[in-house]
């Protein structure tokens, strides 16, 4: 006997409010960003939060923002009802963190939650009291204006949701985790959370550099704060800017890149892979960068109400999103040699270029140093600084910081290392950021005395790193990308809608070295590729561009590809390990790698060099 068909009903308000809580509140973290959103909102300056056994047992959000009238704080606990936005068009310019009017009602469904909040106009607070998003009583209450949110017993009434709560030190850590990020975005807020009754942190609010750096370091950690470079890049009306932690900060996987929209912390793998492609010859391969990057833009052309807890957004000109970004860090990272030779004295000269013509690929054995002729970059050429950051008091933007801790002290001649003074120290030029060479560790490693400490250079790392940016520099200039005939045309056959791509980037393709032809029904021939990339599988190449070129608009396929050939080559091409050199070709290579670009790692991510200070020095001895 066949089944009645079933039947269409409303949802009860309750169980309605329910299924958007599973939606909203994922866990108590999710609560907790909710509320300090609202809070924000507010306008509030300072935001306590509070929780007992991860959240499960209690939640207190507390703020000084402008509070709600009896009258707004009921409505605020019914669905759909919000004061941030009233049309349809609203929904397309939204510039407040929270936007739906569903978060208050989903919690209060699923939880014992107290509404407590005071107006500068009010004698008295009032309190609404709702059990399983059932008002039990509104009392008045003692309070100094603002807002105090107390969530008890959350998931009581949904046992399916509270046994996929994890330990409670796990629920905490995502507690703090989202006020953290939420305390990066907002240095006009002060935050403070107490976990079980003990402070986990409290930072105050301001824009100052103290302030700045109590933040970085909190969040962050010392490391980043003292090893950081700050990047401010616009382009069309969008700005972006933060902080980029040094290439040997960089992490196992992108928990330690924070991205945010307008204030909004997102996943946004548009933001993510553009700072990666940046970072990509400065740090391993399979590596991330430590990253703090905002990007503000018109709230009309990004979309937020795309996930649920807002975690994502969408962007109307992704391509030039990642093209301002990963140009923005670019640049900062091509002003690493800058700064790390830079005197913190305006009355210092900058660093000189070599004060002679001598080559590194000259004074090695051609055998080692020229396996191909390389074109050689025009003597004393620097990395261009980066842009600096304006001080603004606008949310989320911050002063100016130092940049690296480095320091030129004045000039100390010591003993001449000519014939006349065997046995003693060689001059020691202060204008050298590496120093002079004082010999070679097992045939690999350069060691010289700066005017700071000793400096140990890997000599393969380094001269890789200087053959590499000679490599890019032609490449810059086309003489890299020479096409050559392929000798059989390759046929690639796709599918539709691969034909329709194909054929509508074909003269990017051909602008980077690619001639493709059609070649009938959804086929394409290959008839030219550029002669730098050799043999290589034509059709994922092809297929890989077109790809990104439909995502960002730019080849970000044969970046790579031609960048990792580049990094191969220059390896090949570099003064291999236990080479010995002579002090003045060490010397010479000291001289060219503190004038290239991102000189602190090769092609491959690994550092170039190493720096112990004498405060170092005299520790490991116990003088300190």
């Amino acid at each position: 006997m066949p089944l009645p068909p079933p039947i269409i009903q409303v949802l009860p308000e309750i169980l309605a409010n329910q299924i958007a809580a599973g939606e909203v509140v994922e866990r108590p973290a999710s609560v907790v960003k909710e509320l300090v959103e609202n809070s924000i909102d507010a306008l509030a300056t300072r935001i306590d939060v509070e929780i007992d056994q991860g959240g499960k047992r209690l939640i207190k959000v507390s703020d000084n923002g402008h509070g709600m009238s009896e009258a707004n704080a009921l409505l605020a606990l019914q669905r759909h009802a919000t004061s941030k936005i009233a049309s349809v068009e609203d929904l397309f310019n939204i510039r407040t963190l929270g936007f739906r009017g569903e978060a208050l009602p989903s919690i209060a469904s699923v939880s014992h939650l107290d509404l407590e909040t005071r107006t500068e106009t009010m004698s008295e607070g009032i309190r609404i009291r709702t059990h399983g998003g059932k008002k039990v009583e509104t009392t008045p209450v003692v309070m100094t204006p603002g807002t105090r949110i107390l969530v008890r017993n959350l998931f009581f009434n949904t046992p399916a949701r509270l046994k996929f709560m994890r330990a409670e030190k796990t629920e905490a850590d995502h507690v703090t985790e989202h006020v953290q990020r939420l305390a990066l975005a907002h240095p006009e807020v002060a935050f403070r959370l107490v976990i079980n009754g003990r402070e986990a942190f409290h930072i105050r609010e301001g824009t100052d550099e103290w302030a700045t750096r109590q933040r970085l370091s909190r969040i962050m950690g010392n490391d980043f704060a003292d090893q950081c470079i700050q990047f401010d890049g616009e382009q069309g009306g969008m700005r972006a800017y933060g902080w980029l932690g040094h290439p040997r900060l960089h992490r196992v996987n992108a928990q330690a890149m924070h991205c945010f929209v307008n204030g909004r912390h997102v996943r946004d793998k548009v933001m993510q892979h553009a700072a990666r492609e940046a970072c990509r010859d400065t740090i391993p391969r399979d590596r991330f960068p430590a990253l703090v990057l905002f990007l503000d833009l018109d709230p009309g052309d990004l979309d937020v109400n795309v996930h649920p807890a807002k975690h994502e957004v969408r962007f109307n000109n992704s391509h030039a999103i990642h093209s301002l970004i990963r140009r923005t860090l670019g640049q900062a990272l091509d002003a690493l040699p800058t700064v790390l030779s830079a005197s913190t004295s305006p009355n210092l000269p900058p660093v000189p270029p070599p004060d002679n013509d001598l080559s590194i690929d000259d004074t090695l054995p051609p055998q080692v140093s020229k396996p191909v002729h390389w074109p050689t970059p025009s003597p004393g050429s620097t990395a261009s600084p980066a842009p600096g950051r304006r001080t603004t008091t606008n949310p989320g933007h911050f002063p100016t910081l130092p940049r690296f801790n480095t320091e030129v002290r004045e000039e100390r001649t010591l003993p001449s290392s000519s014939p006349s003074n065997q046995g003693q120290l060689p001059t020691l030029e202060i204008n050298h950021p590496l120093g002079e060479a004082l010999g070679q560790i097992h045939g690999t490693y350069i060691l010289a005395r700066s005017e700071t400490g000793l400096v140990i250079v890997d000599q393969h790392a380094a001269h890789e790193r200087i053959v590499y940016e000679r490599l890019k520099e032609s490449m810059a200039q086309g003489s890299m990308l020479e096409r050559q005939l392929l000798l059989i045309p390759e046929v690639l056959h796709v599918s539709p809608t691969e034909a329709q791509k194909i054929q509508h980037h074909s003269k990017t393709l051909e602008k980077w070295g690619i001639l493709i032809e059609p070649f009938g029904e959804n086929a394409f021939a290959v008839r030219e590729l550029p002669s730098l990339l050799g043999t290589i599988p034509v059709r994922n190449l092809v297929l890989d561009m077109v790809g990104d070129l439909e995502r960002f608009g730019d080849s970000e396929a044969m970046d790579a590809r031609l960048e990792a050939i580049l990094t191969t080559m220059a390896c090949h091409g570099s003064v291999r390990a236990n080479r010995a050199l002579q002090r003045e070709e060490m010397n010479t290579l000291l001289r060219q790698i503190e004038t290239t670009l991102r000189s602190g790692q090769c092609g491959h991510g690994r550092p170039t060099h190493i720096t112990l200070s004498q405060a170092e020095i005299e520790k490991m001895f116990g003088r300190r």
